[in-house]
């Protein structure tokens, strides 16, 4: 295992005088020499985010149906409640804020967690009572990003706390850094390294046993996918590993086990850069292979109501396609047209053990007037309702 590093929090010891006066005249020498390589000029923070990455926004659909999330047009937190016995869910509604990219947000107990980046480049979280009443939003210390916050709920394990992991992009040195959530209270951030170019995905990993490990894609330098497995208990990670030589266009996508219970975190999609061709890749069975397709945002991927694997893209004529595995196939069934016109990457929220939800898989996406609009899978015979829009402020 590899160590990680851990930021000095607030708390610790008083510091070694002898060690103090070698940092100071490691400082002096420093600024001497920023002085002569750039005169009148700071440190840089890392290189932002490439458009390829940020461009499209991505609402969150929740996969037990109990709420969805999306950054308003006016740069706000749009949050919207769910009732999964009904399918249905209320008009979104804004909890203020101003951030940068998009929030995100897990189930927690009697509620659910969300967070997001706000214009301070601080993470931010919120926890809304009962899925309806939002507390005041905390800054998350100790770390500036420069990416948006992925979020993982740890699964209850015995009489441990509710725990969540998080991940961002640190501002200063665009190394991914992680912080565990224990009751929501966070225990500090680690870096984990690797010089990241992209969002990251997580998904926890297959056996789930009493420790709980998680994988991470990201994409790195000369736009290649590295993953690695952290071990939620211990903080440690396996090491970075280069999937492949595929070059990558946009944000990968890990498939999680969504709200049928089975864990996954086993495949990651994206994009070939050039073609814009979707890729997978199975860490049980390495290798990219090739789903073909032209896509315009990064791939929405759910586990549907049967188990089977579904994967959502927006193609060059910014409607919206399938592509389904069906269970027990090794194989995608080829891209079917779902119509629409959409302005940003959509989700899917996958399907529901009966009675929580009768929904095969749902999917969101924006539209052209910036509102969120929706598609409900019914059978796995083609069955979707028509698109049809949430009320509410409008999307950005």
């Amino acid at each position: 295992m590899i160590a990680i590093r851990s930021r000095r929090g607030a708390g610790a010891g008083p510091p070694n005088r002898r060690r103090v006066l070698v940092r100071a005249l490691a400082g002096v020498a420093l600024s001497a020499l920023v002085a002569l390589s750039a005169p009148g000029t700071a440190l840089a923070d890392a290189e932002p985010l490439g458009p390829d990455v940020t461009f499209n926004s991505t609402p969150v659909i929740d996969p037990s149906g109990l709420f969805m999330l999306s950054r308003g047009l006016d740069g706000s937190i749009l949050y919207s409640p769910g009732t999964p016995s009904t399918n249905g869910y209320g008009d979104f509604r804004s909890f203020g804020q101003q951030i940068i990219g998009d929030p995100t947000g897990v189930t927690g107990p009697e509620g659910a967690q969300i967070f997001a980046r706000n214009t301070a480049n601080q993470a931010i979280t919120s926890f809304v009572v009962s899925y309806n009443f939002p507390t005041d939003f905390q800054v998350i210390p100790g770390l500036r990003i420069s990416s948006e916050v992925t979020a993982v709920k740890i699964p209850p394990r015995g009489a441990r706390p509710p725990m969540i992991r998080i991940f961002a992009r640190d501002l200063d040195t665009g190394r991914i850094f992680t912080n565990l959530l224990v009751e929501g209270s966070p225990q500090g951030w680690t870096d984990l390294g690797l010089f990241a170019t992209s969002e990251l995905s997580a998904a926890v990993v297959s056996p789930a046993g009493f420790d709980i490990s998680i994988r991470l894609v990201v994409r790195g330098v000369v736009n290649r996918l590295f993953s690695t497995v952290i071990d939620n208990t211990a903080g440690a990670i396996s090491g970075w590993s280069q999937l492949g030589d595929l070059f990558t266009t946009g944000n990968p996508t890990l498939v999680n086990e969504g709200a049928m219970f089975t864990f996954r975190g086993n495949e990651v999609f994206t994009r070939q850069n050039g073609s814009n061709a979707v890729f997978t890749w199975n860490f049980d069975n390495p290798g990219w292979v090739n789903l073909g397709g032209v896509a315009t945002s990064d791939i929405a991927a759910s586990v549907a109501k049967d188990n089977g694997l579904q994967l959502y893209v927006r193609g060059t004529n910014l409607r919206i396609y399938l592509n389904r595995r069906p269970p027990g196939s090794t194989r995608f069934g080829g891209y079917v047209d779902l119509g629409g016109t959409a302005f940003g990457n959509p989700a899917a929220s996958g399907g529901t053990p009966t009675p929580i939800r009768t929904v095969a898989d749902q999917f969101i996406v924006r539209g052209t007037d910036n509102r969120i609009y929706s598609r409900i899978q019914t059978n796995f015979a083609g069955g979707f309702t028509n698109y049809f829009a949430f009320g509410g402020p409008l999307h950005g």
